[in-house]
């Protein structure tokens, strides 16, 4: 069963730290959980590796697309946060297009008219940020704060250890966890095709193995891909 409150939420992630769940694997779980709490549509997770911004977990493929975009031509919600350090909210095409209006365009594109961008903050550095859309949405405080707290129980996910202050590490353990990213996304691939499902309903069928077998979600990946290797002739 999955968290019922976000209490409970940020309680799993904590029993997964302790537990040495990867941090792709929990992470992952942590945006699908965010999705339900926060009643949105998409959400997805870029981080800083060294100089670039590399797309962590995503909910949808629209979401993936977003940040991708943002990655590219570096400019966006959430890469105004990874800047600045600071939360970026913004509803309506209008608000958005004054802003950045080709980023307007593809957000509209997507069906989407609220963003919210949390950062992800560790000590004295930026490491990523939280990316959250919704088709239409007026944010609150409770709801902006909400977001905030997911950024950073991710980003203690991610980092794990008291030992991750300097940069090197903190790129070290970030690219780690893209590993464990590029895992789950062959797997919903796979699935996708053999069962003809949409990549969105192969990420949910994903998180419903993990939370019913108590494996990581990396880890149920691993064992669709190995299943498919081992089926080849």
């Amino acid at each position: 069963m999955r968290p019922t409150t976000s209490g409970a939420a940020f309680a799993a992630a904590n029993a997964a730290m302790i537990q040495g769940v990867d941090g792709a694997s929990t992470v992952h779980v942590l945006l699908a959980d965010c999705l339900r709490f926060l009643d949105a549509d998409a959400a997805a997770v870029l981080v800083r590796v060294d100089r670039g911004l590399e797309l962590m977990a995503a909910t949808s493929h629209k979401a993936t697309e977003l940040e991708l975009y943002q990655a590219q031509v570096h400019h966006g919600p959430c890469v105004e946060t990874i800047d600045t350090g600071e939360s970026v909210a913004l509803t309506g095409e209008a608000e958005l297009s004054r802003k950045w209006p080709d980023f307007a365009r593809a957000m509209a594109a997507a069906g989407f008219t609220t963003v919210l961008a949390s950062p992800m903050r560790w000590h004295d550095s930026v490491i990523g940020g939280l990316n959250i859309f919704w088709s239409s949405r007026t944010l609150s405080d409770d709801e902006m704060d909400l977001a905030q707290a997911f950024a950073d129980i991710s980003t203690l996910v991610l980092m794990q250890s008291p030992m991750a202050d300097d940069l090197d590490t903190i790129a070290q353990r970030l690219r780690t966890a893209l590993q464990g990213r590029v895992t789950i996304e062959r797997a919903k691939g796979v699935l996708a095709q053999t069962d003809n499902l949409e990549m969105d309903e192969a990420f949910t069928r994903l998180v419903q193995v993990s939370d019913q077998t108590a494996r990581p979600l990396s880890q149920v990946a691993r064992d669709i891909l190995d299943a498919i290797v081992t089926r080849r002739p």
